[in-house]
């Protein structure tokens, strides 16, 4: 992968950026820590781009909530509070999870968003990238369950005569839907750091003979949102990519929310400190006056220019016996 140029929070001052947020179910939740840090040093991304978990994390971002706010609104939820598997259709139910996006959304239009905001979905009947912006007249709440139906378990969504699965089947990093012009701060859930996994034989059972099978899927569709990231990413010019290391998280477990967050958080301030210290070396380097440099030259040096100089000064007179 070719090594792409360091930005520092400067440069986002300055610049215009996208923030792109990708899926990953629970581990998606690492985006609330990453709008803390911008909330922290004023940043303003010019559009925000989401799949499945990001276009939740994204849209509430968008339409004004805070860190804290978003945090407020996932306090005390469990998965089993939104999720109710059907073991005998063989699919989970989200009414619960539903009705919470409705709460959260209400009625608001992606056109009413006070960031722009793009939603990334998947056309089931050819597979192709589906974005969902405000030239469309759509409420986010739909687009968004657009967006987060992840195939053979929650419910395909249709709109307008079309029927639209996970945005994470045709781009979970959406980072080439952004404007060319924009910076790009793209935040991956998903990457190498996460893996984390482990075979193991079904057990004898209905629910653990179904457990492993939803396992094994997940970890399929892993590998390929993986290698379909990785594809794409040397080909993305201005590009600021955040990979938090989320390896001990459960992607199913809403309640490490915090946990999840804070890594996110980390992740981006460490790269924005490694930024600011290699954009002082370099300034370092070509402010370094020419006394500073004789001080600072290696003594045997010195004492070479010594050795030197008194070669081209005048040769003393000889003296008599």
């Amino acid at each position: 992968m070719p090594k792409q140029k360091l930005f520092t929070i400067k440069d986002l001052k300055k610049k215009s950026f996208s923030l792109i947020l990708s899926g990953g179910s629970s581990l998606g939740l690492t985006h609330i820590g990453i709008i803390e840090f911008l909330e922290e040093n004023n940043l303003k991304p010019s559009e925000i781009i989401g799949t499945s978990m990001g276009s939740v994390i994204g849209a509430l971002y968008a339409i004004g909530n805070t860190s804290d706010t978003i945090k407020e609104k996932l306090e005390g939820l469990k998965t089993q509070d939104l999720f109710e598997i059907k073991y005998l259709q063989g699919r989970i139910e989200y009414k619960k999870a539903k009705n919470l996006l409705k709460e959260m959304f209400h009625n608001k239009k992606i056109a009413d968003t006070k960031i722009p905001l793009k939603i990334i979905a998947t056309n089931i009947k050819d597979g192709e990238k589906k974005i969902f912006s405000a030239k469309e007249n759509l409420l986010i709440y739909d687009t968004v369950l657009a967006s987060i139906a992840i195939p053979g378990i929650l419910t395909a969504k249709k709109i307008k005569q079309e029927t639209f699965i996970d945005g994470c089947v045709s781009s979970n990093l959406p980072v080439e839907v952004a404007k060319k012009e924009n910076i790009k701060l793209a935040i991956n859930a998903i990457n190498q750091k996460t893996k984390n996994y482990q075979y193991r034989n079904p057990k004898k059972g209905f629910f653990n003979n179904l457990v492993t099978k939803f396992t094994i899927l997940r970890n399929v569709s892993r590998y390929y949102i993986e290698d379909q990231t990785e594809t794409k990413i040397p080909t993305i010019s201005k590009l600021i990519l955040i990979e938090p290391n989320l390896k001990r998280f459960n992607p199913y477990k809403i309640i490490n929310y915090k946990e999840i967050a804070k890594a996110g958080y980390m992740e981006i301030k460490k790269y924005f400190d490694d930024a600011a210290k290699t954009v002082r070396k370099k300034q370092k380097k070509k402010t370094t006056t020419p006394l500073e440099k004789i001080i600072t030259f290696p003594i045997t040096e010195a004492k070479k220019i010594l050795k030197d100089a008194r070669k081209l000064s005048p040769s003393r007179a000889p003296t008599g016996k």
